[in-house]
């Protein structure tokens, strides 16, 4: 028996779901729901047969992919509505700023994979390293007039040496 499709919320045809207050609405539900989990997990027997739990963190990290299952409409709708609608672009906002977040809080307490939080905070700005500038915040790199007075100064030095 075949399956009638899922078009709760869609036009006719596959379009998308038009923008409306409902589509917000629901973003900021979506939103509000992502919250991790705790969850008791059974990880042995002691000695004297007690059963041993661990905790265990369910993700549930806001997303953008999220957000497409969770309103039944394509990634790409979504960052087009992002692009057309300034109140869905700020609440986009809001779903990034409380990815990373709980990217930044729960990697540096380890309860997420570090690594995998870095990765994921490249997508908010973050990276790894160090940034170098000279005094005042000045540029390291050498004008072309400093590179041409430090090789007469080098050529000079040369021929007094020799």
């Amino acid at each position: 028996m075949k399956k009638k499709p899922n078009t709760k919320g869609k036009h006719p045809g596959g379009r998308p779901l038009e923008y409306n207050d409902e589509v917000v609405s629901k973003t900021n539900e979506y939103i509000d729901s992502c919250e991790d989990e705790e969850n008791q997990q059974l990880s042995g027997l002691s000695v004297k047969g007690t059963e041993l739990y661990k905790t265990k963190l369910k993700v549930n990290l806001p997303t953008i992919e999220g957000l497409a299952l969770y309103l039944e409409v394509n990634r790409d709708t979504i960052y087009d509505w992002e692009g057309k609608y300034k109140e869905f672009s700020d609440i986009l906002g809001k779903l990034r700023a409380k990815q990373a977040k709980c990217l930044i809080d729960n990697g540096l307490s380890g309860d997420y994979n570090p690594t995998i939080a870095k990765v994921l905070l490249t997508k908010h700005g973050y990276r790894e390293g160090s940034e170098i500038t000279g005094r005042d915040g000045e540029s390291l790199l050498l004008t072309e007039e400093q590179i041409n007075t430090l090789k007469e100064k080098l050529i000079k030095e040369k021929l007094n040496n020799e």
